[in-house]
């Protein structure tokens, strides 16, 4: 089936009507022949009226007819050069007849006037025919030439379409590693230890994941929730800036913790005017709401199921970052100068590392992951925690920012950090490899110290194209 769009609707037409010329060629009767034909049978009976005798210049031989009827059948075929023949046979024999001899008998006298519509009615048959063929020759080769210019418009209307979209793919793959990238480091702003960070990350995750034109967030404040961020807003007071305590939307978020969204007529009487999306975040621990993310205007198409569908990912991740901050502010190992934790939860990494290792693979981009491994010894969880903190602040002098380190639970292999390096080579891998193990092994802490660092090559495009034709859509 084609595509609509790429066949041009006129040329089409043109071929179709070039066809059907071809079909019928030689054989339709034609205005132009008609009037020529009447206005050689005018001259005619004028010229045979004034000059002439009246008797259609019988005695002249060859016939001054013979030439509108060949002209005729050569020049429009066969139909007019019969109708020809008829109008010039009508045009001799009518009003004046040659008087019968004496020795001529009744068959020798029809042969004697009739010999020459007769003779022009086989000229016009056979020079007609002539000329039909080659016109529907004529007809034909205009119907492929059409058939052929219909042809090269639309595979250069296909190759334009296609090479639109194969550059709009490009795009988008260029574009693909870089909003991985970019949605990550807004996880990582989110993964801090106190939860008025957490708060103050809110933004770029919500920016990236759900992109709205305008949303705010809102604290809990006595009995009230109150405006904390307001983004994309034109003016401070655009919209209400508190969701008061004896309202139905401030009920619904802290009693039943569920999204509200304007697309259930339900939720849009209890948001109102001012919100499309309403999302709770709670800490999974307590239940308690600690925000909420209120879309005030987004774009019409991004209005369906995969919106819903992401604002309740997006609430399930700050809810684990909320949990989480709450945990380590309350935790011993907390340093004394408040240094931040440099690396991602181990609850995103499962989810989060296959994302990557397919984005990758997808845009044939070399992936390696750096593990630090203790085979010596069992470390417990609290001390994993303490350890990972340590260690990745002194490698993030070490390390890019498209580096991303990741917190492991040590049960596998005894791996307490994973750092996957995107777009590197063995030689730079082998580079950071040794810097990070002088690190290590430099550390005052012997736990630290003892600590391996194993390479894996997880994606190396070389020898994994196959598999990111695969994947590719």
């Amino acid at each position: 089936m084609i595509r609509p769009g790429i066949i041009n609707e006129s040329q089409q037409k043109k071929v179709e009507t070039a066809r059907q010329s071809a079909s019928s060629a030689g054989s339709d009767l034609r205005l132009s022949a008609i009037i020529e034909l009447a206005v050689f049978m005018g001259l005619f009976l004028a010229v045979d009226y004034v000059l002439g005798t009246g008797d259609r210049f019988w005695a002249i031989a060859p016939h001054p007819l013979w030439a509108v009827v060949i002209l005729l059948s050569v020049q429009y075929g066969t139909t007019a050069g019969l109708i020809a023949a008829i109008a010039c046979s009508a045009a001799l024999l009518t009003g004046h007849l040659p008087v019968q001899n004496v020795d001529q008998d009744y068959y020798d006298y029809l042969l004697y006037i009739g010999w020459r519509p007769i003779v022009w009615m086989l000229s016009a048959l056979f020079l007609g025919e002539l000329r039909r063929r080659q016109l529907v020759e004529n007809a034909e080769l205009h119907a492929e030439v059409a058939q052929t210019h219909l042809r090269e418009e639309t595979l250069s209307k296909a190759y334009s379409s296609t090479m639109e979209r194969v550059n709009f793919l490009e795009r988008q793959i260029a574009t693909q590693a870089q909003t991985v990238l970019t949605v990550f480091r807004a996880a990582q702003n989110v993964e801090r230890l106190e939860v008025g960070d957490v708060i103050t990350g809110i933004e770029s995750l919500v920016e990236e994941i759900l992109a709205p034109n305008k949303f705010s967030v809102f604290v809990p404040s006595r009995n009230n929730l109150d405006a904390l961020v307001s983004h994309g807003w034109d003016t401070p007071t655009e919209f209400s800036r508190q969701i008061t305590g004896d309202s139905a939307l401030y009920s619904v978020l802290l009693t039943e913790r569920r999204t509200l969204m304007v697309t259930r007529e339900a939720d849009s009487l209890i948001m109102g005017s001012d919100a499309l999306i309403a999302i709770p975040i709670q800490n999974n621990v307590t239940g308690d709401v600690i925000a909420v993310i209120r879309i005030e205007e987004i774009d019409f198409d991004k209005l369906n199921s995969s919106l819903l569908i992401n604002a309740n990912l997006l609430s399930q991740w700050l809810s684990n970052a909320f949990a989480k901050a709450e945990t380590y502010e309350n935790s011993a190992w907390i340093t004394a100068d408040g240094s931040r934790r440099a690396v991602v939860s181990s609850q995103l990494w499962p989810s989060l590392s296959d994302w990557l290792l397919q984005v990758c693979r997808r845009n044939q981009m070399s992936l390696w992951r750096l593990d630090v491994q203790s085979t010596k010894r069992v470390i417990a969880n609290d001390e994993i925690l303490t350890l990972t903190d340590q260690i990745a602040r002194g490698f993030s002098r070490e390390l890019r920012n498209t580096d991303l380190v990741f917190q492991r639970d040590g049960r596998e292999n005894g791996t307490i950090i994973s750092i996957l390096l995107i777009g590197i080579d063995e030689t730079g891998v082998a580079i950071v490899q040794g810097k990070l193990r002088e690190h290590l092994q430099s550390n005052s802490d012997q736990i630290i110290s003892g600590l391996g660092l194993s390479p894996v090559c997880v994606i190396d495009p070389a020898t994994d194209l196959d598999n990111a034709k695969r994947d590719a859509p």
